[in-house]
């Protein structure tokens, strides 16, 4: 059946962009004009087998000079973030919707490219991978130096989509307080049964933990010894809360620490893009439709490149006397 509608997508195909360049509409109107369904013609344009027949000529599907004009501006605001989370952040606050490549080159060319730091990753055994939310949670101690005197964060990480479910500054680093926050986190996600990872310090290894394991049907996975990277979730995490939460912060006493913790950690589940989920935040991986917001994407990618290519056209076509 395939074979003999091919010949039909294709002339829809070559009707959109016919019409598009005699009206000047953009995508969404000339596809509403003509009773066009949008995820119908974008499916269409994706096929493999309709590749060879739409091909783009070269040049037309360039940047505009005001699309890199406002991710270089972007970029300067957001100097922490590599390029590939900048394309994604660009394209969800509809302020330029390119492709990684376009974006690469486009701060390569202004001389505001950062390059990637090599990982560090020794390729060694690590805990299962999880296929679903609160299947396994990582948990660990950071210190915090918090008005002359040092207290511990303690935090329960979701590995399947890096969301934060429960953290707390603590005064000590007693089993009962450091194991509480854990049972916290548990109360929040009723049924939850996870598997339970971390490093085997000696806040893990007593009657605490065993009681809350046996209490919720938990599974105990320690880590190898001296082999951080078997916690490697979270390792990231302190790091990039030291980094980019924290940072040069001066935290004036538990409150106030409290308070900036509190915003970052509701800034790192909700807005920030995480590598490891595709450039989404980790609320889309742990409660959200994840391959939507992507479905998404590429259908504000397809709109912008078909725009891009009317304006180019425009723009490079000698204007009559």
């Amino acid at each position: 059946m395939q074979r003999y509608d091919e010949p039909i997508r294709k002339r829809v195909i070559e009707l959109v962009d016919r019409t598009r360049r005699r009206s000047g509409w953009p995508v969404k109107r000339t596809l509403r004009e003509l009773g066009i369904a949008p995820s119908t013609y974008f499916a269409w344009i994706a096929r493999p087998s309709l590749a060879a027949s739409y091909r783009v000529p070269k040049g037309l599907s360039a940047p505009l000079p005001e699309e890199k004009a406002a991710v270089c501006a972007f970029a300067l605001e957001h100097p922490g973030d590599g390029y590939r989370r900048l394309t994604w952040m660009l394209l969800d606050a509809d302020i330029a919707a390119l492709s990684v490549s376009s974006v690469y080159r486009t701060l390569r060319q202004a001389g505001l490219h950062q390059r990637w730091r090599k990982s560090t990753d020794t390729g060694l055994r690590r805990p299962p991978k999880p296929t679903r939310p609160d299947e396994q949670w990582h948990t660990d101690l950071m210190y915090l130096w918090v008005a002359g005197r040092w207290y511990f964060f303690v935090a329960v990480l979701d590995a399947y989509s890096r969301y934060i479910v429960h953290w707390e500054p603590l005064t000590s680093m007693l089993a009962e307080d450091v194991v509480g926050v854990l049972h916290a986190a548990l109360l929040l996600v009723p049924g939850a049964s996870p598997r339970i990872v971390h490093d085997g310090g000696v806040q893990f290894i007593g009657k605490e933990l065993k009681a809350l394991v046996k209490q919720f049907a938990l599974e105990d996975i320690r880590i190898r010894v001296r082999h951080p990277q078997s916690n490697g979730v979270y390792e990231r995490f302190n790091g990039t809360t030291r980094r980019e939460g924290i940072g040069d912060v001066e935290l004036r006493d538990l409150y106030h620490a409290r308070e900036i913790i509190a915003g970052w950690i509701t800034y790192y589940n909700t807005q920030r893009l995480h590598s490891a989920l595709g450039y989404l935040p980790p609320i889309e991986y742990y409660r959200g439709q994840p391959d939507r917001r992507q479905q998404q994407r590429s259908e504000k990618l397809a709109i912008a490149l078909q725009d891009r290519i009317v304006a180019n056209k425009r723009r490079l076509t000698p204007q009559a006397a």
